[in-house]
């Protein structure tokens, strides 16, 4: 299926930034404008898209290739212990995602790699510049969802986990990739895994919510305390409106 990037999408990926990394530091979850004078709060009942976990094998040569199997037990994983974590919190119910029909499946994909597109750029820093006025949106696509569903928002998943091969450790061992810190340029040094959840209104497609956690080479999302550990860590700020609206409204 061929996907289109929405004009509205490419507009705001392309605006001009003026990073703020000291504010974001102290709030690192997003939070969408209209919510910061509403106290109603985030909705409660939502339903968990697919979850699209990219797995990758990054050998000794800095060649990095998805490994299909990893990246569904991964995707499996992240989803079980999301749903976890949602019956843990007292604003929250989960609803079941449908069976659907081969055309609404289809946008309900389309979406998915719209949400890819907005949690990479966040990824990049490329959305500092839209913090203090939050109003990122999908697009009212998912509206039929909602109806289908009774749910408010849906929760929409992304990540990449990279994996070190004993080939790239040993190399790394020998002193030929640096071992401290998480980077080392494209692809990551010895691993890193990273996840970003979005908390998507159904009827409008504004991202309601969205937070990110970035583990080193020591995580390994196919160990399920390993995700069970950076989901609970992404909603430690769920819903964090005060202190979104402490830092960045004036």
């Amino acid at each position: 299926m061929s996907i289109r990037t929405p004009a509205f999408l490419v507009a705001f990926l392309l605006a001009g930034m003026s990073p703020l990394a000291v504010l974001a530091a102290s709030t690192p979850h997003w939070v969408h404008y209209t919510l910061l004078n509403n106290t109603g709060g985030l909705p409660k009942k939502v339903v968990v898209l697919p979850a699209n976990i990219e797995v990758y094998e990054v050998t000794a040569g800095d060649v990095s290739e998805e490994v299909p199997e990893w990246s569904a037990e991964v995707s499996k994983n992240v989803l079980k212990a999301l749903s976890e974590t949602i019956k843990s919190e007292k604003t929250m119910s989960e609803v079941g995602f449908p069976r659907l029909a081969p055309p609404s499946a289809a946008v309900v994909d389309e979406h998915i790699a719209l949400y890819k597109l907005v949690a990479t750029a966040v990824d990049d820093n490329e959305l500092d510049h839209k913090v203090r006025r939050f109003d990122f949106s999908i697009g009212p696509g998912l509206a039929a969802l909602q109806r289908e569903t009774g749910a408010d928002a849906a929760i929409m998943v992304y990540g990449r986990d990279y994996v070190s091969t004993a080939g790239r450790k040993a190399k790394a061992v020998l002193g030929n990739i640096p071992i401290v810190g998480i980077f080392a340029g494209p692809p990551p040094a010895l691993g890193r895994s990273w996840v970003a959840i979005g908390v998507i209104d159904l009827r409008t497609g504004d991202l309601l919510w969205m937070n990110n956690e970035t583990r080193g080479s020591t995580s390994n999302l196919r160990d399920f305390a390993d995700a069970q550990s950076i989901i609970r860590s992404i909603f430690e700020w769920y819903p964090g409106i005060e202190q979104y609206r402490k830092v960045y409204v004036k």
